[in-house]
């Protein structure tokens, strides 16, 4: 079986999948990235698309959309729908060219606007898909909520995102600790992510009751002056590089806790890969982390009221505590695997073929 991958991205996810399921006698090309730039790399996208059907490659899965954004899409209309207009070509022209189309839905809506309307083009990826891949029953329902229900789907849970063996190895949380509650917020910081609330929650904390990091890469001027204008006494900034995962395992192991104040979300790879280091988790109650275990989440309304509260509660806990919720989150990333996810994945795929 033969696939092209639309786009590649840093993001672990097609790396881990794609590593097993060539086990399985997949074999992967990454598509959308002849060119340094998107906009170049789109142009040429009908090319590669040409070639690689002429070399028997039959199925396009595509994860993200954002490289067909164009510059001043979101301010200017016919930008984005024009960008929508060649998005809405390329899929065509993958089924004129025989190809089955999979579409593995990270989030039901991109981070950042793609198109002059970004529900619609999703609207026209669901129409053009064989098959829709979710990560939960959460993301497949938000999905149907916001969009349209998919004609079929499969809910494929992700496997570990930390490979890095040392995970095992790190102290439980509230071991070792006097003082303050050391939390982390880690990953590519970007508005929809809630830094801000979180800065601006633990200034209303009491003074000592946290030390805050916020590690992670910043591409958004507008944005990295805000945080740096808000980030008060206990806050320390590192956002100037991606976190390699050997860095990020040594966050964990100072971490107590993890905050992740996302102001909305499908999937978060950043929360699963904390608690695969055992870390408890603050976070919003929203639909996409319905299914984490309650044992291993401090949940909140999604206010910066009562994410101060949750904070206020979390740094209260004993050592004990802290370290069952680290238990009951190592547990439950436990439960999956990249084997599991690959099986489930070629089978999907096959049939999507066969159909």
């Amino acid at each position: 079986m033969k696939l092209l991958a639309l786009p590649r991205d840093p993001n672990p996810y097609q790396r881990l999948l794609y590593g097993e399921c060539e086990r399985h006698g997949l074999q992967v090309r990454y598509v959308g990235k002849l060119a340094p730039l998107h906009t170049p790399s789109m142009v040429a996208l009908p090319f590669e698309l040409l070639f690689w059907r002429l070399l028997g490659y039959r199925i396009l899965h595509v994860h993200w959309v954002f490289g067909f954004r164009l510059p001043l899409a979101d301010r200017v209309p016919a930008i984005g729908r024009l960008a929508r207009a060649w998005f809405a070509a390329m899929l065509g022209l993958a089924h004129r060219l025989g190809m089955t189309v999979v579409w593995t839905a990270h989030n039901t809506l991109p981070h950042e606007q793609v198109f002059d309307d970004d529900v619609a083009a999703r609207r026209e990826l669901l129409e053009a898909s064989e098959l829709v891949i979710a990560h939960s029953e959460a993301a497949l329902a938000d999905l149907e909520r916001v969009v349209a229900r998919p004609r079929r789907a499969a809910v494929i849970p992700p496997g570990p995102f930390n490979l890095n063996p040392r995970a095992a190895e790190v102290r439980p949380p509230g071991s070792g600790r006097s003082g303050p509650l050391p939390l982390l917020f880690f990953g590519k910081v970007i508005a929809y992510k809630g830094v801000e609330e979180l800065l601006q929650a633990v200034a209303g904390l009491a003074p000592g009751s946290v030390r805050l990091r916020v590690v992670g890469e910043c591409n958004d001027p507008g944005l990295r002056r805000s945080i740096e204008r808000l980030a008060g006494p206990g806050v320390e900034l590192r956002l100037d590089r991606r976190v390699s995962d050997e860095e990020a395992t040594d966050l964990m192991g100072w971490a107590d806790a993890v905050a992740l104040p996302f102001r909305r979300v499908t999937t978060s790879a950043s929360a699963l890969f904390a608690m695969e280091h055992g870390r408890p988790l603050v976070l919003p109650d929203l639909p996409a982390f319905s299914e984490l275990p309650d044992e291993a989440v401090r949940r909140y309304d999604g206010s910066v009221g009562g994410l101060i509260a949750a904070l206020e509660d979390v740094a209260a806990w004993a050592p004990e505590r802290l370290a069952d919720a680290g238990a009951a989150a190592r547990g439950y990333t436990q439960r999956f695997t990249w084997a599991g996810a690959a099986d489930n994945t070629m089978t999907a795929l096959e049939e999507a073929l066969a159909r």
